[in-house]
């Protein structure tokens, strides 16, 4: 049975839209900075994974009126790209999502929730464990590629079961039966995506450094 879809204030909307905005152009400088020394092997992986993450919108429950899941890549395009081209990155995501009526409440929304918030967690885990975990190749894929794609995505889920349970909407139920799903979902993904990419083309992992976790340094 399909779900009324609940009604977002405007306010509310018009305040998501302007904090997208405001996340994008805060970070716009040192994005034109990155893409600047970036060479061409870097912006062919950007685009491809524009292209890609913009695909996976075609993967979600539209159907279900007033649910929308599915696998973002957020993870993935920040250990790849690093945080700020994943920025823009998903901003292109949402944007496809709203043309093909895909997106979570409109592009700005959508953006905050399935776009900068799980970028940030992953940003943020990734930090963590690269300060307190011991620096080797599979600490990096199962500390980034797994567990920190899964905290991106619970972080990400709980968010739209926390809006819709605030507007009361019974699709509050179906996020929160759906969260540890998409967690090993998302994690199997990323995990499994980062692991080969870091085997045969680790040039393209912007997070990836092989003298920290191939070759650390050990103390004298």
């Amino acid at each position: 049975m399909d779900l009324p879809p609940p009604v977002v204030p405007g306010w509310i909307q018009v305040a998501a839209l302007a904090l997208s905005l405001l996340v994008l152009a805060g970070q716009a400088g040192q994005l034109a900075r990155v893409l600047k020394g970036s060479g061409r092997t870097r912006l062919r992986v950007l685009l491809a994974a524009a292209l890609a993450l913009a695909a996976l919108r075609w993967f979600n429950t539209a159907p279900l009126q007033g649910v929308m899941l599915h696998l973002t890549g957020a993870s993935l395009a920040t250990l790849v790209l690093g945080p700020r081209p994943a920025l823009a990155v998903m901003a292109f995501a949402s944007l496809s999502g709203t043309l093909m009526g895909a997106a979570w409440h409109g592009w700005g929304m959508d953006f905050l929730v399935t776009g900068a918030l799980p970028v940030a967690v992953t940003a943020a885990a990734s930090r963590a464990a690269r300060r307190w975990l011991p620096h080797n190749i599979f600490v990096y894929i199962m500390g980034n590629g797994f567990f920190a794609s899964m905290l991106a995505t619970a972080a990400s889920v709980l968010a739209k079961f926390a809006v819709a349970a605030w507007l009361g909407s019974r699709s509050a139920a179906a996020y929160l039966a759906a969260t540890p799903l998409l967690m090993f979902a998302e994690a199997f993904l990323t995990g499994t995506l980062i692991a080969v990419i870091v085997v045969y083309r680790p040039q393209w992992c912007a997070t990836f450094d092989d003298k920290i976790y191939l070759w650390p340094e050990r103390p004298m």
